[in-house]
């Protein structure tokens, strides 16, 4: 769970250049106080000082992103979080942070091009805990007031195959359930013994997991070739906002 959800976090391991002289950091400090209080607008200004302060600080640019993105001032965190991967080159996650900027910034071709360009730093990567880590965050939004983070798989695969998963947090920010879009290949074999899915076809399906082993199946759609993020993003909102119900539902033990 921490590695899904490890860009909530306030602050970076990654070391700051230069690191903060802790007599003069009261700036930053205050600004991480008030987000976590959910004072991102209030927070800003206390950052935008400790840049000023640390203009290469990785720490600081992090959370002015965050709180930046928090506010709706999508544009200016997209330049922090350019500023961030020029500083860390090597952190995926600034990577994520700019797709996620460009998503809500409607910029789509550039947005294409950091997934791309984030898929094939994680492939070609040697760093064992980097490749350990199975999907990225690619956009955050709001649905009927509750958080939501959409993850898509870098290498999708498996028994249980996943493509992409909407992750919908509680209040006190941890996973209440999610929608996943998924190929299973025996769902798939099943399919096509019953004549619903030709062979040069795969069957995807949208389901939901949630808490106490419960898991509902919302629809299928054949399709030739991976269905796009974009594609499959309107229909996950209406299940999300229950304009979709589901068609089946079963609970593991």
């Amino acid at each position: 769970m921490k590695s899904l959800i490890g860009i909530l976090l306030f602050s970076v391991l990654v070391p700051a250049a230069p690191v903060i002289d802790s007599a003069h950091d009261k700036p930053f400090e205050h600004g991480i106080q008030l987000s976590k209080q959910g004072k991102f607008a209030e927070a800003i200004p206390y950052f935008e000082k400790a840049l000023r302060l640390y203009p290469r600080s990785a720490n600081v640019l992090w959370n002015l992103g965050i709180a930046s993105a928090k506010t709706g001032q999508h544009g200016k965190a997209l330049t922090y979080w350019k500023q961030y991967h020029q500083i860390s080159p090597e952190d995926w996650r600034g990577r994520a942070k700019l797709i996620q900027a460009y998503q809500a910034l409607s910029r789509f071709k550039e947005r294409d091009a950091e997934i791309d360009a984030l898929r094939a730093f994680w492939k070609n990567s040697d760093n064992p805990e980097l490749r350990e880590i199975p999907l990225f965050c690619r956009e955050q939004f709001k649905v009927n007031g509750r958080e939501v983070l959409a993850y898509q798989f870098f290498n999708p695969s498996g028994e249980w195959m996943q493509f992409y998963r909407f992750m919908v947090l509680d209040a006190e920010g941890k996973q209440d359930f999610y929608i996943s879009l998924g190929s299973y290949p025996r769902t798939n074999e099943i399919s096509r013994q019953l004549g619903d899915t030709p062979d040069d076809e795969r069957l995807y399906h949208f389901d939901g997991y949630y808490r106490g082993g419960m898991h509902r199946t919302f629809g299928f759609l054949n399709s030739k070739t991976t269905p796009t993020y974009d594609a499959i993003r309107p229909t996950v909102l209406k299940i999300l906002k229950g304009e979709i119900r589901e068609i089946s539902s079963s609970k593991f033990k």
